[in-house]
Order: structure tokens, then sequence, then C-alpha cells
């Protein structure tokens, strides 16, 4: 699972979330449901924002669940509740766009300023899909609402604000390299590395170090290569012997 998906499964099992008119039964999703703006998402780790709008803190719920306090914080600049002042972080991080990504948290703007916030769980055919906390079910955005729900719009809703995005690179474990960058051989012969993707040069003459090397269609090296064409020229296939 990476850590989008981690993010995103966390919120996805909070949605149908009701907030309480009390701070009785603050762990059940339905249970003593009002107007009060009482949920457990201020308890576990905002207590003395119990009562206020939740929305910008369910986001950071998720974010402190999957991440710790410690190291969420660092990924999108420190928390609060006013959503203007998160945005605000991102961008400070520089890490504000116009374009989503799947994990972004995505804001919302009325024609005084930024005042709502989500979660992007897809983005696919124009449209942009969220988990949002107090907010309810319906095609507008709606702030307030007091229910964690699914949400989706046109990339092109005027309520868009813009999106932060998390610095993944703080959690994102690469996959370790199954090759060295540059020369590599096995038992059948030599092939050449240039990226970190471990991508290498198949069908192709290439200079290195000032030396010019060709490698088969499998991407060894050859030696006294037989260099197929078209009648244009356009290369075909590289074969020959490789070199071991």
């Amino acid at each position: 699972m990476t850590a989008k998906e981690k993010l995103l499964s966390i919120a996805a099992a909070e949605v149908g979330y009701l907030e309480k008119k009390t701070a009785a039964d603050l762990d059940s999703k339905a249970g003593n449901a009002g107007k009060n703006n009482y949920t457990k998402y201020a308890r576990d780790y905002f207590p003395s924002l119990q009562g206020q709008p939740w929305c910008d803190m369910f986001c950071d719920w998720c974010m402190i669940t999957a991440f710790r306090k410690d190291l969420a914080a660092k990924m999108i600049g420190g928390f609060d509740a006013y959503t203007p002042a998160s945005a605000d972080k991102y961008k400070r991080l520089g890490r504000w766009f116009s374009k989503p990504e799947v994990g972004d948290q995505i804001f919302f703007k009325n024609e005084k300023r930024i005042y709502h916030t989500g979660l992007v769980e897809k983005v696919e055919s124009g449209r942009v899909y969220t988990i949002e906390g107090n907010t309810s079910d319906g095609a507008e955005v709606i702030p307030n609402g007091g229910a964690v729900c699914r949400k989706s719009y046109p990339l092109n809703h005027p309520g868009i604000a813009g999106y932060g995005r998390p610095r993944w690179e703080l959690v994102e474990v690469k996959s370790p390299r199954k090759y060295a960058d540059g020369w590599n051989r096995n038992g059948i012969g030599w092939w050449y590395v240039y990226d970190e993707k471990d991508s290498y040069h198949t069908n192709n003459a290439v200079r290195i170090n000032n030396k010019l090397y060709f490698f088969d269609t499998e991407g060894y090296c050859v030696k006294n290569p037989n260099i197929s064409t078209y009648e244009s020229g356009e290369l075909i296939r590289i074969s020959g012997e490789r070199v071991k």
C-alpha cells in the first residue's frame, strides 16, 4: 500500500460519520447525531477546538492517523482548523497547485475567502472526486453539513481555490534498484543502465564516454554489429555477437 492509498483508506473508512450534539458517543458513526460540531476528530488531536467547524480537522486527523503527528506536520506544514491558514501553509512550502492529484487536499472558496476543504480521492473524466468532512450530499460545495461524504465536482468548478500537495517524498519508500548505474553484466553479456528506473539501451547505437557502442534488441552490447534498416534508412534491428 502506498502512502496515498493509506491516507485515503483511512478517510474512506470515515464516510458516513455524523457530527454529535454533545461529547457523547463520539466514536459512533451515527449515534448522538446533532448540529453542535462535536467530533472524535477534535477530541483525538484538537480538543481545544471541540465544537468548532471541523472540515480541516478531519483532513488533519486523517494525516496524523496515517503518518503520526510529527511527520504529518512536516508533510503539510503544520495544522490549522482555519482553512485559509491551512492553504497558506501549503503555499509557504511551495506545494500549492491548480491541477489536482490523488492525495491532494482540495480547498474551496466563496466570494470572501477559502472556507472549506477535503481530500482528493480520484481525478477522472474531467472531474475531481473527494472525501470531505463537515459536508453533506449534493452537487455543490456544502460547508458545515455535519457529515463525512464522498463528493465530486467538475475540474473547472468556480468554487475550487486550489490544491495543497503533501510532501509525499517524506514517506514514500523507493523500490530497491535492480541494477547499478552504468555497465552491468551477467552470463549472457553486458548492458548499460542510464537512469534510476533501471532503463537500459536497446536496439540502438549510443556514444558513452566518447566511444560508440551498439546494443541489440534485448539490450546486450554487441561487437561487429549487423544493422538492418528500411530503404529510408530508419533502423529496424541491431544484432551480432554479444560482448562477454
